[in-house]
This record gives structure tokens, C-alpha cells and sequence, in this order.
């Protein structure tokens, strides 16, 4: 059996043998760029075993790319495009998981150092946390993007618990399993719903937060990962977080908290928008989009709580 966080070999205060972790990478008709992520997982400088385990629901699984990251992974499965769930998939790479550390990484999220595994487990083997998610910069410049990311990953580190819902707010609940790892056993305990859509990565977050688990941010772990979206994706996109978050209570916990909804609302639109560099238009614009999806988030939000949600 391989070593449980608790059992890693320290010497001072460096581990000498880390415990050993699963690299969970879901592929979807990959190309060169998502097989180069495969190259820089192999190349992390970890000091345990690290079992890179792939997920392929392409559509053509022998095609080129495919193939020349099943010939790097050390475990490989084929599921039918039809098959795939963001929640469902992902449980079922845990479900076969055999180390006692289990990371999941997008294939187009691609680490910026050779450290990025080492720092995202590090809150789980020193106890500072029970599941833990790295920082993410658009590989490209894109103002929208950039200004999302400063917002929801700042670069100073937290650890997140149910109890700093007064002083975090909204981002209590961000997670991003792009790129994140849990300690086994209790996301087995957990486990990411099957049922849901898209925010999958929240929803396992809240109910982490729910058993009283704690939850690292960890800057240092960083990847370049960004889908540029137009006016149309992004509303959708802020439409579902808005009917998503409603769906989950978080609404209410932030109520509960003793946090103004209104406020909460006006400071992270504010956050997510490009509207302190650039020329006046610039800004003008990054001003209208913040409004945008504030208005998206609402609009979901409000139609999900006029509909009935199956237990």
C-alpha cells in the first residue's frame, strides 16, 4: 500500500518521500497543445510516485494526438463522447484511484514550472488543508481574462473554511478543479455530483465546506488555461453561475453570514471587470460587461429559485 499523507518521510522540514499521487488528465480530441500538457506532468519534480491516469471520450480515440498521449500514460480508458459527465467522469477516475493523493488536471491547463504538483499537494501533506486548487493566468494577453483571474486568484494564499463566509464572501465557494487535488479518501467520501452540468468544481467545494473541511488556495501552483469567450458565452456562462449558486444555498449561506447580496454582487462585478487600464472606451467597456454579467448571475439566479429542483 502506498503511503497516506500522514506516513511521508520528513527530514527538518522537507519531505524526503512524498506520498504518491494520481494525475487525472480528461481528454476531449486532443491536439499538440493538449499532448505537450502530458509532457509537463512528466516532467514535475516530485519526490513520490505520481500515476498519470487518462480519461479519453473523444470521438476518435486512435487518432494522432490521442494516441501519443496513451503511449505516455501510465493508465488509459475510452469512454464514448455520450458517456462523459464533468462530475460522472471524474468520479469515475477516482473510483479506480490508488494513491492517497489525487489531482485533476484540464488537458489545455498547462503548469508554468516544474513545481506544480509539489506546491498544489503541499497544504494536503503538511494538514493544512483536505483539498486544494492552484492559480490560473490566460496564456495570452485578453482583458476580460486577465481581469477575471485577478479577482478569483489573488497572489496571496488562503485556506478556506465554512467559517469565513463573513470575510470572503462569494469566493468562500470558488474552486476550480482545472487544476486541484484532494486527499483521497475524502473526496471518496465526498465525491463530485454526478447530476450536475457545469460547476461541478463548486458543487464538490460546497459540500467539502459543508463537512467541515478545509480548503487550500495555493498561487503557486500555477497553470496557463483561459477559453476566450464573446458577449454571448459570457452571459450564459455568468447566467449558470447565478442558477447554479441558487441551486447549491450559497445564496443563502451568504445571507446567513450576514453578507449583503447586493453588495456582494456590485463588489465582485467589479472584480471581474477590466475597467482600471486601458483608454476611457476601454474601461467604458470593461464597466458594461461587469454590469452584464452581474445582470446574467441575477437573471439565473431568480429563475432558478422559480423552479422546482429535484432532490
Amino acid at each position: 500500500m502506498p503511503p497516506s499523507p500522514s506516513q511521508a518521510e520528513a527530514v527538518g522540514d522537507r519531505l524526503e518521500r512524498w506520498p504518491d499521487a494520481s494525475v487525472i488528465l480528461l481528454i476531449h480530441n486532443p491536439g499538440s497543445y493538449e499532448a505537450s500538457t502530458v509532457d509537463l506532468v512528466r516532467s514535475q519534480q516530485y519526490a513520490g510516485r505520481v500515476v498519470l491516469r487518462v480519461i479519453d471520450s473523444s470521438g476518435d480515440p486512435r487518432s494522432k494526438w490521442n494516441r501519443v498521449i496513451r503511449g505516455v500514460a501510465d493508465e488509459w480508458e475510452a469512454i464514448a463522447p455520450s458517456a462523459f459527465g464533468h462530475g460522472r467522469t471524474r468520479n469515475r477516475a477516482l473510483d479506480t484511484t490508488t494513491t492517497p493523493i489525487v489531482a485533476y488536471l484540464s488537458q489545455d491547463a498547462q503548469p508554468a514550472t516544474d513545481g506544480w504538483l509539489e506546491s498544489l499537494v503541499r497544504p494536503l501533506v503538511d494538514g493544512r488543508a483536505d483539498a486544494a486548487y492552484g492559480r490560473q493566468l490566460s496564456p495570452s494577453p485578453d482583458r476580460e481574462r486577465d481581469a477575471t483571474f485577478t479577482y478569483l486568484y489573488p497572489e496571496a494564499a488562503e485556506i478556506k473554511t465554512k467559517e469565513r463566509i463573513g470575510e470572503l464572501g462569494l469566493r468562500t465557494f470558488h474552486f476550480s478543479d482545472v487544476t486541484s487535488a484532494f486527499l483521497t479518501d475524502v473526496l471518496r467520501a465526498v465525491r463530485f455530483p454526478n447530476e450536475i452540468q457545469i460547476f461541478e468544481d463548486v458543487a464538490v467545494a460546497k459540500r467539502l465546506l459543508d463537512r467541515g473541511h478545509r480548503i487550500a488556495y495555493v498561487p503557486e501552483a500555477l497553470v496557463h488555461h483561459a477559453h476566450k469567450m464573446g458577449v454571448r458565452q459570457l452571459v450564459s456562462r455568468y447566467w449558470e453561475i447565478g442558477a447554479t449558486y441558487e441551486n447549491l444555498g450559497i445564496f443563502d449561506e451568504l445571507r446567513n453570514a450576514g453578507v449583503s447580496l447586493v453588495h456582494e454582487g456590485m463588489s465582485a462585478a467589479a472584480g471581474v471587470s477590466a475597467t482600471d487600464h486601458g483608454s476611457i472606451v476601454d474601461r467604458a467597456k470593461g464597466l458594461l460587461l461587469g454590469g452584464l454579467k452581474l445582470a446574467s448571475v441575477t437573471a439565473g439566479r431568480w429563475q432558478a429559485s422559480r423552479m422546482e429542483v429535484p432532490a
